[in-house]
């Protein structure tokens, strides 16, 4: 599936620039093309692979070019001071080829989260492809012991209420289940390996329907379409993911130890990794923690060596993920890599009812 990458403020922009850089690394391309909208210069010339002709500062006068240190009021006089020029600079972005626009985001800040819904909205308006949000949820509980709210907090119910809004689908990301004990989100090599783990996810969910056509080609191919149409519930979405290293099998050709090649798959083998992968994704951590009950829609894509995805196993496991969710609506596909050791399977649930660290930011932005 082929994204026009936007990041919007701090966050949004480092996250988008991970996703640029994990493009250039794969097989399989999913960028079409990428920008960068932020009020910190500072942040912006920090960017190591989105084009500095993609990287817009804007919100000169109202933030000096240092941000707006999570004030929401300014960030919106800052994006509606410049909304025509910021929309300009997205389209620039969005080529023929595109088949979504993903939005990056921050959603305890104050430039990012109050100038996406703007943007967002216009983009709606003018193409025909959708525009999903992928939201940083931050870390620390939206409520103190003493019933107060953080300033964090409030904007993050707010970011959910409008970029919900905005968006066709909002795919998040908790910083607080991912982080280790005693770890900040605000240090720079833990924000990296948050960065990682979500980027991680991310790419693999959307390059996997982008495969090199001369090497051989999924039974059930996933394309942009069932991306899409699993995307198309609405609401919130999360991602599961898990991998498991494979020993290939090999025999020898005269039974000396030499000259081996690879030898067949037993079925019980690629059965057992195939199921025990899929229930790894999904009753795992996820990206955001939901009541995997109130899921209306579910993509299982299961990557590997061809000889190991299994027919009936890929069949067994989506047959699984309908029960697990109560879901009638569970597609699915494959993603062969013939020179990989790993099964890799990638679970997007979307269409969510229910997910406690949302319900706790609206419930804190009701009370500021």
């Amino acid at each position: 599936m082929k994204l026009t990458v936007c990041g919007f403020g701090g966050v949004g922009c480092r996250i988008a620039d991970r996703l640029v850089a994990a493009d250039g690394d794969r097989s399989r391309s999913f960028v079409v093309d990428s920008v960068a909208l932020d009020t910190d210069q500072r942040d912006l010339s920090s960017l190591e692979s989105i084009p500095d002709d993609r990287r817009h500062l804007y919100g000169v006068i109202e933030a000096e070019g240092a941000g707006v240190e999570g004030d929401r009021s300014v960030g919106a006089a800052a994006a509606d001071s410049e909304a025509t020029e910021l929309a300009n600079a997205v389209d620039d972005a969005v080529s023929s080829q595109t088949d979504a626009i993903l939005c990056c985001v921050g959603l305890a800040g104050g430039s990012g989260a109050t100038a996406l819904p703007r943007i967002a909205d216009e983009l709606r308006r003018v193409y025909d492809v959708p525009v999903y949000g992928l939201g940083i949820l931050p870390a620390g509980s939206p409520t103190a012991d003493d019933g107060s709210t953080s300033t964090a907090a409030r904007n993050t119910g707010r970011a959910l209420a409008d970029i919900g809004a905005a968006t066709d689908a909002l795919l998040l990301f908790d910083n607080e289940l991912w982080l280790g004990s005693g770890d900040s989100d605000t240090d720079p090599d833990t924000r990296d390996d948050l960065n990682e783990t979500l980027t991680t996810r991310v790419a693999a969910l959307f390059a996997a329907g982008e495969g090199d056509h001369d090497r051989q080609i999924a039974e059930r191919v996933v394309d942009a379409s069932e991306v899409q149409n699993t995307f198309a519930a609405g609401g919130i979405a999360t991602i599961g993911y898990a991998s498991q290293t494979i020993e290939r099998p090999t025999e020898s050709r005269f039974g000396l130890g030499i000259l081996e090649q690879e030898g067949e798959i037993d079925d019980t083998t690629a059965i057992k990794a195939i199921e025990t992968t899929s229930r790894r994704a999904v009753r795992g951590k996820l990206t955001v923690e939901i009541d995997r009950e109130s899921v209306q829609r579910g993509l299982l894509i299961v990557g590997g060596p061809p000889d190991w995805l299994n027919r009936r196993a890929v069949s067994d496991a989506r047959s699984w993920l309908a029960q697990e969710t109560g879901s009638v609506e569970i597609r699915g596909g494959d993603m062969p890599d013939p020179d990989g050791d790993t099964i890799t399977m990638i679970a997007l649930l979307t269409g969510v009812g229910s997910c406690p660290r949302v319900n706790a930011f609206r419930a804190a932005a009701d009370r500021g």
